[in-house]
Order: structure tokens, then sequence, then C-alpha cells
């Protein structure tokens, strides 16, 4: 693999000398410097080959920082920024400009060669990325994006034939293995933990394997586990990895955002936000909205809205829903909730229930959604298959 490009950015020419010193002998990076002096907030302004990171030093002026931090993700290269170390307003600013590390200036060498490393590994993961991420979030808790995110997967994987991972990212109160009737001795924390020295092979050590062949990677309750705990980095490198592997990889994301859910959501290819028909629903719908597309920058034509227990009967309709969240990506999930109970209880996915309920017709819908195909195609062959994989891996 060819080294990985740093681009480091200072006011001060001083400390950026210092810092490029630090760096000098790294085997895994070639790094270059660029002095801010010509009032450009854009840390890449004049830059001709664009970087596969920035190290950003930032004290005396936060013009950059905040540059960065209203950009859209796509448009920021992977960031690692040092900076003062108690002041708050700068960290916060950091996290929403997709800092992966914020190290105190003046960081030691062992702190700055570490950052490096843990970016290298993620650049090298990046560059052999082929999956698709779904994420699936409620508006409001409650909604059943658990219910929907397991049974999701569970489709893709038997009836689909996708090679796909299901991941419990709730890390205080997952239970997505219930589900499944499922016990598993390990899961994402521990995964996080050891992501460096995991592979294709050692990371199955992680995930539990149903008996239809659906794989999860689970979320332990047993143990309480703080987000600011968990290395954002670490996450990061672990969903790249994931990714590199599985067809589909399905995350059933807590309702809140935080810098993991974030760091989630940024990344994701698809996000079902799953509301019902309520006001309340719809008043915190729309403020999730408002948060993945204008604070965290992802394009809102990733965002599908989940009308989950359907009513057609109710006062609040679909062109309701539409205008209020101004999103006409919709999928409609009828309400059967004796049904979904029963499959939620007994451990068994809605499709081997009851396979031709409204439930699951809906839900085999959304998956054929989600892979791109109409919903009256016929199954394809192994080669048809293949192709968009293929394809994708090319581009």
């Amino acid at each position: 693999m060819s080294r990985m490009r740093i681009l480091l950015v200072s006011r001060s020419a001083t400390v950026a000398a210092e810092l490029e010193q630090l760096l000098r002998d790294h085997p895994v990076c070639k790094v270059s410097t660029k002095i801010v002096s010509n009032g450009h907030f854009d840390p890449l302004h004049d830059v001709s080959v664009k970087p596969d990171a920035l190290l950003l030093h930032c004290e005396s002026s936060l013009g950059e920082l905040q540059y960065l931090a209203d950009s859209p993700p796509q448009d920021r290269p992977p960031l690692i920024v040092i900076g003062p170390p108690t002041d708050p307003d700068v960290m916060r600013l950091a996290m929403r400009a997709g800092a992966a590390d914020y190290l105190t200036s003046p960081p030691q060498r062992h702190e700055i060669v570490d950052a490096i490393d843990r970016l290298a590994a993620r650049f090298a993961a990046t560059e052999s990325r082929s999956g698709e991420l779904v994420t699936v979030v409620n508006s409001r808790g409650g909604s059943g994006a658990s219910f929907l995110a397991a049974n999701i997967a569970y489709g893709l994987s038997t009836a689909d034939d996708v090679k796909t991972l299901l991941v419990d990212f709730d890390l205080q109160f997952g239970g997505l293995c219930r589900y499944f009737d499922m016990n598993p001795k390990q899961g994402i924390i521990e995964a996080v933990e050891a992501v460096e020295d995991l592979d294709e092979v050692s990371v199955e050590t992680y995930i539990t394997q149903h008996k239809s062949g659906m794989r999860l990677l689970a979320a332990l309750s047993d143990t309480l586990c703080l987000a600011n705990e968990i290395s954002v980095s670490r996450v990061d490198m672990l969903f790249r990895m994931l990714l590199q592997h599985n067809e589909m990889v399905v995350v059933d994301l807590p309702r809140r955002v935080d810098v993991l859910g974030a760091t989630v959501l940024e990344s994701s290819d698809h996000i079902l936000l799953v509301v019902q028909q309520s006001l309340s629903h719809l008043h915190d719908a729309k403020r999730m909205i408002r948060l993945i597309t204008q604070e965290l920058r992802v394009p809102a034509d990733r965002i599908t809205v989940v009308l989950n227990r359907y009513d057609k009967n109710s006062i609040i309709e679909i062109d309701d829903v539409q205008q209020a969240l101004k999103i006409d990506r919709t999928v409609e999930i009828p309400n059967q909730y004796d049904l979904v109970t029963e499959s939620i209880n007994n451990g068994k996915p809605i499709i081997d229930r009851s396979r031709n309920s409204a439930v699951t017709r809906a839900i085999g819908n959304l998956r054929n959604r989600i892979r791109g195909v109409s919903d009256n195609a016929t199954p394809q062959g192994l080669l048809q298959r293949a192709l968009p994989s293929i394809l994708r891996r090319s581009n």
C-alpha cells in the first residue's frame, strides 16, 4: 500500500516544523506542510493534490476548524486536531468537523504517532470498502426500529441471499439477540477493543450466527458502557472492516445523536427513520432530520421515512407526513400489532412466523428499495447478483 499523504496545517511555522520533525521518519505517512497566512480559512485552498488526511494545529485561530465543521462530510479529509487542553468549545468544534482524534498541544511523540497509525489503518480499510451501510433509527422511543432492523437483516440474509451482518449499536440496552432467541457470549464492545488485531476471519469470533445463517454483532447489556469510553476511531475502523467483508451491514442505532452515532450516520448509505402517525413523532422526526442533514451534513436523499404501524384511517395521512418532514421517500409498514408482538416474544422473525402477512410483504418491499430492485422483480441468479458488487468495486 502507498504511504498516506498527510497535510499539516498551522498558523505557526515554528510549531509546524516541530510537528513535522516528530513524523519525519514515520513509515506509513508522507507529510507536507501548509502555513496559513493568506486570509483563506479553507485548509485545502491552493492545494494541488488533495491529501489523504489533515493534521490541523489550531490555537490562535479557529477559522480553519470552523470551515471544516461547516463543510459537508464528503468534502472533508480525515482529520486529527491539535488544540488547547482546556477549551471545551474547541473540542466540540473538532467533533463537529469529524475529527478522528483530538490531541492537546504540545503533543507527545507517542500520542501523535499512535493517532497517525489509527488513521493509517482506517485509510487502508477505506481503500477496499465494498458493502453498503443501512442504519435504522427511531424518531421517537418505541417506534419499532429494532424490530425492523432485525427483520430487514434477516430477510436480506435468508430470502435475498445477500451476505449481511446485523449490528446492535445500543451499547447500554442492546437486545437484538432476543429477536432471534440467541445468547451471544461476545459482541461489539469486545470487537472494538480488539479491532487493531482483527481481520476477516478473527472478527467472526465476536459475531454470533443464527441457525438460518444470519450473523449478529450483538451489544451485551450486562455491563454499563458509556459513549465517552469508546474510541470513535476504533468504531470507525471496525465498521470499515465490516463493510469490506459484507454486502450489507444493518445497524440498529439508538435514538440519540452523540459522537458515536454521528460516526455511523455520516457513513450510512441508507438511513431509515422510523416514524408513527402522531404529532409528537412528526415533531421529533423533523428535529432528527434537521440534525442529520444540517449538523452532520448527510445528504437528505439518503433518508427514507418508514411509517411503522401504519393506519390508512389515521387523521395524519402520508401526504401530511411528507409535507411536514419535506421528504417524499416513505415506506408504510401496516399495523399488525398482535402478530409482530408474537414474533418478538417468540424470538422468531416475522417472515418465518407468517410469510404472507402484510407486514412481511411490506418489509420485503423495503428490502427491495434498499437493494435498488423493483418490488415485482424476479429473484436474481448468482451472476446477476454479483454484477452490482463487481461494478461497485471497479469504480
